[in-house]
């Protein structure tokens, strides 16, 4: 690792949170984060958020090592030059077509596997392993991982790394649907932008219908978003959605940020307050730089 290498490792790529800056400044975004009973809504430097110091650092047989690097040179740049992200990039979504489902699976499989949470939870996942809370849960491959795991104190983060510098799309990308969404209200976003929506087994915000499928949401831009469906039929579209379809996937956000999924959450629309009500949030004070929100009771 060379003695100039920067510090600071974003699991979320600046140019992707610069979709969501303030009107004024495209170097910053207006955000809500959590402090135990308060939340705090202001704005803050993409440069600033984002990020874990040494988060792909690693020793490698004593020396220093990162794949911050590689990340920014084989995955990143080549994505942000690409024709999907110029399309959205400059405001263009609406001509995003077939040509672009690979890349934007990949992208938001990407920001998901990147993402300081991953990190967290195969940390966590681990930890109930060794307390045996996983043994009725676990498949022989998922044995032989956390057996690995335990051979090698730094095997999780290796783990994490690989995941994170990882090109290949898996053997499901040929049969993903992806549906991009044009929306009349604004947007949110976080600092862990790919949400999972349903899960087979698990009940989906969507309806039963979701409920065998696999899904996720991405958002592109303030007004532009996608779902990313995987255990039906393959294909593209994109067309308009209604405010209802917007809220809720704004909420999913809100409810990631007060869960623990994200430090922050790239807001800034006419619903926020609405959301925070619903959140059991009142507001507090308003201070030079912030809005401070206080927890009330339980959510409704």
């Amino acid at each position: 690792m060379a003695a100039n290498e920067a510090k600071r490792h974003h699991y979320v790529p600046r140019f992707y949170m610069r979709r969501f800056a303030c009107a004024g400044d495209k170097n910053k975004v207006m955000v809500l984060e959590r402090h135990r009973d308060f939340l705090v809504a202001g704005c803050k430097s993409i440069e600033g958020i984002g990020y874990e110091e040494h988060l792909y650092y690693y020793d490698d047989n004593g020396a220093p090592a990162s794949v911050e690097d590689d990340l920014n040179k084989v995955i990143e740049t080549p994505f942000s030059k690409s024709a999907t992200w110029l399309k959205i990039s400059d405001g263009n979504c609406a001509s995003l077509d077939a040509s672009d489902r690979l890349p934007l699976y990949g992208f938001a499989r990407h920001l998901q596997l990147r993402n300081l949470e991953t990190l967290r939870f195969i940390e966590t996942q681990y930890a109930r392993y060794l307390t045996k809370e996983l043994e009725d849960e676990l498949t022989d491959e998922e044995r032989d991982m956390y057996a690995w795991i335990a051979s090698d104190p730094g095997a999780a983060h290796e783990l994490f790394r690989a995941g994170a510098i990882e090109t290949m799309l898996p053997a499901d990308a040929s049969a993903i649907n992806v549906i991009v969404c044009q929306t009349p209200i604004a947007l949110r976003s976080s600092t862990n932008p790919a949400i999972r929506l349903s899960h087979p087994g698990n009940d989906s915000v969507f309806g039963k219908m979701f409920n065998s499928l696999r899904t996720w949401w991405l958002a592109l831009d303030r007004h532009w978003g996608a779902f990313f469906v995987a255990g039906g039929p393959p294909g593209f579209s994109s067309g308009a959605v209604p405010p209802d379809i917007a809220r809720v996937v704004n909420r999913l956000y809100l409810v990631q940020l007060l869960e623990g999924g994200a430090r922050y959450m790239l807001a800034d629309d006419d619903f926020l307050g609405e959301d925070l009500e619903w959140a059991a949030f009142t507001f507090a004070q308003r201070t030079s730089r912030s809005f401070r929100y206080r927890k009330t009771t339980s959510a409704s």
